[in-house]
């Protein structure tokens, strides 16, 4: 009896230890034959593929391991985490042949691991079409215009905040600043909520930073991507509270703002609230309570981390640079004669030189600095092929700083780069940093908007200036592209003459 017993767990482990050999085998080298001429970045070992460069834990070191295959590679090469094949590009025409394809849409497994799997940022293509129909209305020019007085409001609240600061101290931390505002800005516009209290917006940002870290890290940890491996790690429980406490934030606005809107008369579609738009949806069926959440969820998070960071970098970049700073000035009090002078549509559309600015802050620091993609069907790209299934990685932050494409000081601050004589030789996939496709940046207008108008409040109020230089600058991996130095800032008042 013993004896075959013994027999039995003998056949099961061979089983077990066969069937992953084969399993390895199929995925490694069958289904991977697609790519068998296609380099690989190095080092790369057996089993754990390139596993070894994503294990460093300094997130300055981490972003550095990601980014260098893709400036080392000009066109294709190929990752593994583990069993796992990537497809991995820089190149803009490749770049935007994937994103923009019609067959490439779907996110790939690792953006479940924002269990948002019923939000727009990560729901399979199908649903997220309609997510995307529902809520696009609210992102519209017309919308974006109408909400100008409320970001104008959110943008003085800030000023006043940080002129208090200033007051005390001349060296600010400004991220911290930003982050505050603009988490103002989307709670108004997306739940129709009064301004955030203090504690409370501390408490959401600090615990938003958290989750993002840990989500980030497990997305590039092959061992952490099995879901019972991961559950019994610190950054599991780490995130887990932090997850936690950023919707019980967001849940108590929440059930205010819907409590409002049962004793309201409203239409929907005249709403500046999207949480409005999303409550009304009747075509296929209204949305489940899940799907509001989650994407209102997706909203607040990405919109607050991408654009409160994209403006950090753009004031940095004005403090290191300061003829490119007084210049904007110049144009700021060539557009608006007077300080106190109201900021409109039609005055932004003045901001030219503005315009210039943002898009080089935008193009050295991309909010997304690395998106993928998933081949929903087998497809052809340039030539390569792509079965079904197969992951592919673009490095939008590798693709802005190619010399082949801008130059050989494509790492230096230049806004003239987007003067209209020197964009007309460019390619248009050079530069795409709110993303491309169907599945672009939803709240792209959103972002420019905002950001000029407290780049005016900010600018036309202080000289800015940093101790820290182009070259010192060191990014961290991240979801969203952050500095790891943080974003202190020397303010001094401006003195303004007739």
């Amino acid at each position: 009896m013993f004896a075959i017993v013994l027999f039995l767990i003998a056949a099961c482990v061979c089983y077990y230890y066969t069937s992953c050999a084969f399993l390895y085998y199929y995925t490694c080298v069958v289904r991977a034959r697609y790519a068998q001429d296609v380099p690989c970045a190095q080092p790369c070992y057996p089993l754990i593929g390139n596993g070894l460069s994503f294990l460093e834990k300094s997130p300055v070191k981490l972003f550095q391991n990601v980014v260098q295959p893709f400036n080392q590679f000009n066109r294709w090469f190929k990752v593994w985490l583990g069993p796992q094949l990537m497809l991995c590009t820089s190149h803009p025409v490749l770049a935007e042949s994937v994103l923009s394809h019609p067959k490439c849409l779907d996110k790939p497994f690792f953006y479940s691991f924002v269990q948002l799997e019923q939000g727009i940022l990560t729901r399979k293509y199908q649903n997220w079409k309609r997510y995307r129909k529902v809520m696009s209305p609210a992102f519209s020019t017309s919308k974006v215009t109408n909400a100008l007085p409320l970001f104008v409001m959110c943008a003085e609240n800030m000023m006043s905040k940080l002129e208090a600061m200033v007051a005390n101290d001349s060296t600010v931390s400004l991220a911290p600043v930003l982050s505050e505002c603009l988490l103002n800005v989307i709670f108004s516009t997306t739940l129709g909520a009064n301004v955030v209290e203090e504690r409370e917006a501390k408490h959401i940002l600090n615990n938003l930073d958290i989750l993002f870290q840990m989500i980030s890290a497990r997305a590039i940890n092959a061992l952490h991507h099995i879901d019972w491996v991961y559950k019994h790690t610190n950054n599991c429980k780490i995130e887990s509270a932090s997850r936690a406490a950023c919707y019980s934030v967001v849940d108590k606005v929440l059930a205010s703002r819907r409590s409002a809107l049962e004793n309201e008369f409203y239409e929907a579609n005249d709403s500046p609230a999207m949480l409005d738009r999303l409550l009304s949806v009747n075509e296929d069926g209204p949305l489940s309570d899940t799907e509001i959440v989650q994407n209102i969820y997706s909203i607040v998070g990405a919109g607050n981390d991408t654009t409160a960071h994209s403006l950090g970098h753009t004031c940095l970049f004005l403090a290191m640079h300061p003829a490119v700073q007084r210049r904007l000035y110049q144009e700021l009090r060539d557009v608006f004669y007077t300080a106190d002078e109201p900021i409109t549509e039609e005055k932004l559309k003045q901001l030219s030189y503005m315009e210039c600015v943002i898009k080089e802050s935008l193009r050295l620091a991309p909010p997304g600095a690395t998106v993928a993609r998933e081949a929903q069907e087998d497809l052809t790209v340039e030539g390569q092929l792509i079965p079904r299934g197969t992951t592919v990685v673009v490095s939008l932050f590798a693709l802005h700083r190619r010399k082949d494409f801008w130059g050989a000081d494509a790492e230096r601050f230049d806004p003239d780069r987007f003067l209209p004589q020197r964009c007309k030789n460019r390619m248009g996939c050079a530069f795409m940093p709110f993303n491309t496709g169907s599945r672009n940046c939803i709240g792209s207008r959103y972002a420019m908007q905002i950001m000029k108008i407290i780049l005016c409040k900010i600018v036309r109020r202080y000289e800015l200036h940093t101790e820290l230089t182009m070259e010192q600058m060191q990014f961290r991996f991240d979801i969203a592209l952050k500095q790891e130095q943080g974003y202190s800032i020397r303010f001094e008042r401006r003195v303004e003459s007739d």
